[in-house]
C-alpha cells in the first residue's frame, strides 16, 4: 500500500540534512520515532512530503526505508493566500506518487489542508486544535486565520485521528459527523531509555513549554510564592522570549530557575533530576511533555482542560488542579514535593502501562491498521 505522508518532518534529524535544517519553533518530535517504527513495514510503501524555506532544500532522498520529497516554500505571506503556492507543489508531487491515501499531518500549517483539497482519499491527524485554543488564548493573527481554516478541514476530512479522547469530543463539537479515530502518537526513545533519579536533596518540579499563558506557567510561579515550597525550586524550560515572558521572569521568585530552550536530550536529563512535572494548562490536544514524564516515571501536576487527563488520574499518580487555583497548585506540589517516597509511589501508579500505550512502535501500528481500513473501504464502493 503506498501511502503519502503530508507534515512538518523535522528534516534535522535526516543526517544528510543536519543542524541547517534545525527549525527556530518547537517541532513535531513524534514523527522520527514512527518513520523509524514505519521502517519495517514490508507491505507499507510510505513517502514523506514536506515543506521547508531552507535555500537549496528541494531534494528526493530514501531514509528509514522511506522516500521524502522535499519542497521549497516561501518564509512569509503563505497563510493569507490560503496556501495557493504549496498546496500547487504538493499536488504536483502527488501526481507523482499516485499514492492510495494521503495522511495530512496538523492544522498549523498548509498539510492538514492539503490532504483534505489533494483529491485522493484522505485522513489527517490533529496536533493542536486551533478553532478551541483561540476561545482559550489570545493568539496572533495568522492562527486566527488558521483557526478557521481547521472547521473547513474538519468538515472536509474522510477521517480524523486525535491523541486523546478530549480531542475527539472537540473534533466532534465541530462536526459532529466527522469519523474519529483514537492514536495516541508514542514519545522518542531517549525518554523510554533514561533512567528517573530524582535528587533526594533537591525537591524540583519541572515546567516543560512555551512560556505564554496559555501553558499556565504564571500558575506554577504564583504558587512557588507559598511558603511551603520555600525549600524546593522550579525549573522552567522553554522558549522565554516576548514582552509577555519578560515581566514574568522579572517578578518571579528566587526559588524559579529559567533553563530557556533545550535540545531533546538536556530535556530528558532535567526531567530525569525532577521530581514531578507541572503543567497547568488552560487548553492542550495531549501535551506532549505528560507523555514523556509519565513513560518515565514522574507524577505530573496539571489540570482537567486537555488531553492530559487520560494519563493522570487524580491522587492516583498526580493531581488535576483547576487553571487559576493558585492554594489547591501550592498544595498540590506541597505534597509531591515534601515527600520523596510519596513521590515515587504516585510515579509508579499506571507507569508499565504508559509505557507500552505510548510507544511508537504502538502508534505505528495503529495508524498501519487504520491505513488498511481505509484502503480497504475505498475499494469497496462501487463507482458512480
Amino acid at each position: 500500500m503506498r501511502v503519502a505522508i503530508l507534515a512538518d518532518f523535522p528534516l534535522h534529524v535526516i543526517p544528510e540534512f543536519g543542524e541547517r535544517f534545525l527549525p527556530g519553533f518547537h517541532f513535531a518530535t513524534w514523527l522520527p520515532q514512527l518513520s523509524e517504527a514505519f521502517a519495517d513495514s514490508a507491505d507499507l510503501e510510505v513517502h514523506w512530503v514536506v515543506l521547508s524555506d531552507v535555500p537549496g532544500a528541494a531534494r528526493k532522498l530514501r531514509w528509514n526505508n522511506q522516500t521524502f520529497h522535499v519542497l521549497p516554500t516561501r518564509s512569509t505571506g503563505r497563510a493569507s493566500s490560503l496556501f495557493t503556492r504549496d498546496r500547487r507543489a504538493i499536488r504536483a508531487c502527488l501526481r507523482e506518487i499516485q499514492p492510495q491515501l494521503v495522511h495530512g499531518w496538523g492544522t498549523e500549517d498548509v498539510y492538514a489542508l492539503a490532504a483534505v483539497t489533494s483529491g485522493f482519499p484522505n485522513i489527517v491527524s490533529m496536533q493542536g486544535i486551533l478553532s478551541h485554543y483561540a476561545l482559550k488564548n489570545r493568539m496572533i493573527g495568522r492562527a486566527y486565520l488558521l483557526a478557521l481554516i481547521e472547521l473547513f478541514v474538519l468538515f472536509k476530512a474522510q477521517c480524523v485521528t486525535t491523541e486523546s479522547a478530549w480531542g475527539r469530543a472537540v473534533v466532534l463539537r465541530r462536526n459532529p459527523r466527522a469519523r474519529v479515530e483514537l492514536v495516541e502518537y508514542g514519545v522518542q526513545k531517549s525518554f523510554l531509555e533514561m533512567q528517573w533519579s530524582p535528587d533526594p536533596q533537591k525537591p524540583v518540579a519541572l515546567f516543560i513549554g512555551t512560556v505564554g499563558p496559555r501553558k499556565g506557567v504564571q500558575d506554577a510561579i504564583a504558587a512557588f510564592r507559598d511558603p511551603a515550597l520555600a525549600g524546593a525550586e522550579l525549573w522552567v524550560v522553554g522558549d522565554c522570549g516576548g514582552p509577555w515572558a519578560g515581566k514574568l521572569r522579572a517578578s518571579a521568585p528566587a526559588n524559579v530557575r529559567w533553563f530557556g530552550r533545550q535540545s531533546r536530550a538536556e530535556t530528558a536529563s532535567l526531567l530525569s533530576r525532577a521530581w514531578c512535572l507541572v503543567l497547568p494548562t488552560r487548553a492542550d490536544t495531549s501535551p506532549n511533555v505528560v507523555k514523556e514524564a509519565r513513560v518515565m516515571g514522574l507524577p505530573v501536576v496539571s489540570t482537567p482542560c486537555g488531553g492530559q487527563v487520560a494519563y493522570v488520574q487524580h491522587g492516583e499518580n498526580g493531581f488535576l488542579v483547576e487553571p487559576g487555583d493558585i492554594p489547591s497548585l501550592a498544595r498540590s506540589l506541597s505534597k509531591i514535593l515534601g515527600n520523596l517516597e510519596y513521590c515515587k509511589k504516585l510515579g509508579a501508579c499506571a507507569h508499565e502501562s504508559h509505557r507500552t500505550l505510548l510507544h511508537p512502535q504502538e502508534t505505528a501500528r495503529n495508524f498501519h491498521r487504520l491505513y488498511k481500513q481505509l484502503a480497504t473501504t475505498r475499494q469497496d464502493k462501487p463507482d458512480c
